[in-house]
Order: structure tokens, then sequence, then C-alpha cells
């Protein structure tokens, strides 16, 4: 209905028609997306289907979002992690550092959570939750009579798992968004090293204060030594695994390398993308020492390809947006707010962004607020660059409930979580990732993307 009533109804005085249009589209996606009254990535696919009808848009331009070399990336990231999780290196991964806790629970818990904001440098917040979620459950599981520490394990993994995301540029979507908007915007491009020097200090301190919410400040969560000592993976590696690491290794360092490489072998073409599409290939092609290969096509289906659409569908929304004026005419009501510094303005969006996205996709926040945060940065003469930056990482933070994030619903399904308990330790959690993802960024970005 929505996307009709600007079909029907004249545009507002001041809105372009297309702005007008696009309005329908975008308020038609972000309220499917809050209800979920379809499939997120089915939501993802309506600007293929309305941008031509509606004129804002034509097919092959829109297209083109779903195809950005940012998804290549992810899916070359998506592919690096089922060979991860195919070889058992993940479960070797999160149990070494298990296995230096002891039986401080203090220390177990900052193992646990160090494990998988690690995982989700590399592989999805999804992943990254669904590797370690079993490893906390049977840690949780052992302590029967100290409830308070198994629901803050569990609280651990899910809290980890979307701030590790944040310190990496395929961690999770809308890292990569922005990373993609602003190169078909402002055609400035964000490389992995560019965008951890800015995500990983913001994700090291909100993990050190998540980890003092959830240690220091919950009732019962800590006390005496645990009873039982944990050494998960401590068997020799196997063949695959070895060669899993080693590619996966060498596929970081490309990725962190990149400026060096490209500054001694200026003719060389690379990208991160082709980086991931190279290890990802040659994933299909190694033996895994038992007579088949480290990766192969009944493990790689298996992927979240309804992660690849909704990615897409939030670029092409961004850049209706975008095109059609939309975003430039809302980011102009922003000079009604002048009053508002723009550190303080930021924290205004960044708080919509995070509240609203408690009920909706992170992904589609990061979509709708990048283009308008743009727009706002350009009416204030602020570099529009630095200015989003801060929106993206916002756009991840969301601790409160089941449906916020993936991580959450996954922990969420096992009993030592209550509602409650999300609750009361992700609300604080909220306002001070809102804060460390602004503060910080504001002071960074303007150094490494200025």
């Amino acid at each position: 209905m929505l996307l009709l009533v600007p079909v029907l109804v004249p545009a507002p005085e001041g809105i372009p028609d297309a702005a007008w249009l696009a309005t329908g589209l975008a308020l038609t996606m972000a309220l499917w997306w809050l209800t979920e009254a379809l499939p997120l990535a089915v939501t993802a696919l309506l600007p293929l289907a309305a941008a031509p009808l509606l004129g804002v848009g034509e097919i092959g331009e829109v297209a083109r979002s779903y195809s950005h070399p940012l998804i290549i990336l992810f899916l070359g990231g998506f592919l690096l992690a089922k060979a991860i999780e195919k070889s058992g290196l993940h479960r070797r991964l999160a149990g070494a550092l298990l296995g230096m806790a002891g039986k401080s629970p203090d220390r177990v818990l900052a193992a646990v959570m160090l494990a998988t904001a690690f995982l989700s440098l590399w592989i999805s917040n999804t992943a990254s939750a669904m590797v370690v979620a079993p490893i906390a459950a049977a840690i949780a599981a052992s302590q029967t009579d100290r409830p308070a520490f198994g629901t803050a394990l569990m609280l651990g993994v899910a809290f980890a798992a979307t701030i590790g995301g944040m310190g990496s540029l395929i961690g999770t979507p809308p890292n990569a968004i922005f990373a993609a908007y602003v190169s078909q915007t402002y055609g400035v491009n964000v490389g992995f090293a560019q965008w951890a020097a800015v995500g990983v200090p913001v994700a090291l301190i909100l993990l050190l204060l998540t980890w003092v919410v959830l240690a220091r400040l919950t009732p019962g969560a800590l006390g005496p030594e645990l009873t039982t000592s944990f050494g998960f993976g401590a068997e020799a590696m196997g063949t695959a695994e070895r060669r899993v690491a080693l590619i996966a290794g060498l596929t970081a360092l490309a990725w962190i390398s990149r400026p060096l490489i490209e500054w001694l072998l200026p003719g060389i073409a690379l990208s991160d993308a082709g980086i991931a599409m190279v290890a990802a290939i040659t994933l299909f092609l190694v033996p895994d020492g038992q007579g088949g290969r480290l990766l192969d096509w009944d493990t790689a289906a298996g992927l979240r390809w309804d992660v690849l659409i909704l990615f897409g569908g939030g670029l092409a929304l961004a850049g209706i947006l975008e095109q059609s004026g939309l975003a430039a005419w809302i980011g102009g009501a922003v000079q009604h707010m002048a009053g508002l510094s723009e550190f303080w303005l930021l924290i205004l969006i960044a708080g919509l962004i995070v509240y609203v996205g408690e009920l909706a996709s992170n992904t589609a926040m990061a979509a709708i607020f990048l283009p308008i945060a743009g727009a706002a940065a350009t009416s204030l003469n602020a570099d529009p660059v630095a200015f989003m930056l801060p929106v993206a990482l916002a756009a991840s933070v969301g601790f409160m409930l089941p449906v916020a994030t993936p991580p959450n619903a996954i922990v969420f399904a096992n009993p030592a979580v209550s509602r409650g308990d999300m609750l009361r330790a992700g609300a604080p959690l909220d306002v001070i990732g809102i804060f460390v993802a602004v503060g910080l960024s504001w002071l960074l970005g303007p150094v490494f993307f200025g």
C-alpha cells in the first residue's frame, strides 16, 4: 500500500517527483524488513521489480548492486568460513583460548568472548556465534549450581560475535555496505587494513566494556573457581586443518598488506574481492589429505545466499535514495538542526539506527541511513566519508532483544538466557555501544578516511 501512495498522491512541495516515488519504495522495504512480512531476502529483491516500474532506476543499473565487488568479497569470506568449519579449525581456535583460561570464571568468560570476536573478524558474526555457542553451552551446562555464570557466558558469545564483526570489513554487512556506497558515490575505495585501523580499536574497547558489564556488573555471574577445566581441541592438527589455516593466514595477510603489495608492484590489479576469490578457488583445488578437497560444492551450497541477496538489496536501495534526490532532500532538513554540533547530530542518528535496528535488519538500517547521513554531511559542509563512518559502525550495535541480531537469536535458544537477562545486560550496552562507536570513529575517522 505504501508503495502505491506516491503513485496516487502528488509529491509535496519541495520534494522532487523521483524522490517522492523513492519514498514509497523505501518505506515499503523498511516496513517489510521491520515486520518480516516477507523473508528479508525477498524484500531485498523489491528494487529489481519496483524501481523500473516507478521510473527511479534502470533494471541494469539496479541489478549491478547485487553483484558489487563487496558482495564478491563477502562470498569469498563465506566460502573461506565453510572450509574452516569443514576442517574443524574453528573449534581448535576456540578451544586453544579456552584451554589457556583454566578454571577462573572471569578468564573463561574472557576467553570465550575473545575466541568469538576473533572468529568474527574473518567469518560472519552469525557463523562465529554458531561455532562457539555449543562450546559455551557445554561449559555452562557443567556448572548447574551457577546459573548466572552460564547466562553471562552465553550472552558473551552473542555480544562478542557482534562486536568482533565491527572490526573487519567482512565481519558484518553494514561495514561492507559503507565501503561499497562510498566507492560508488564518492570514488573512495576502502581497504581491509584501512577499515581495521578504526574498526579494531572500536571493537577492542567495546569488547572490554562488555566483559566488565557481564563479569563485574551482573549479580552472581562470577565467584569461586569452576569445578572443571576445559581443553577442547587438544589432539594434533590434521592435514586439512593445517592447509586451511595456511590459506586463511595467507589470505588475511594479503588483505592487510594489499597497500604495500600495490606499492611494490604497481602494475598488478589487486583487490580484496580478487584476493578472496583466489583463496576460494584454491580451497576447491587443494586436497584435504583424505581423498577429498578442502572445500567441495556440497559444503559450499549451504552458504547463506540470502545474506548476499539482502546485501545487494541494501545497496540497491541506497543507490536509489541517492540518485532520486531523496537522501539530499532529507539531508537538507538537517540544516534545521544547526544548533546541534556534528558529534551530537551523529549521536542522534546513531541512536535512531540502534533502537529501530533492535526490531529490524542492521543491513537495512545501514542501507537506509547511510545515504541520508552522506547528504546531511554535505549540507553541513562536513567530509561525507568520515561523517558516515560512525553511522556504519553504529548500525551493528544491537544487544537488547533476541531479534536484534542473529547471534542474539542463537544464544536465546539456550535455556540459560531469558528475555529479561538479555534486556538487563543489553540496555546499558546499547548506550555504551552508541557512544564508543560514534566517539572513537569520530576521532579516528578523519585521520584514516579524511
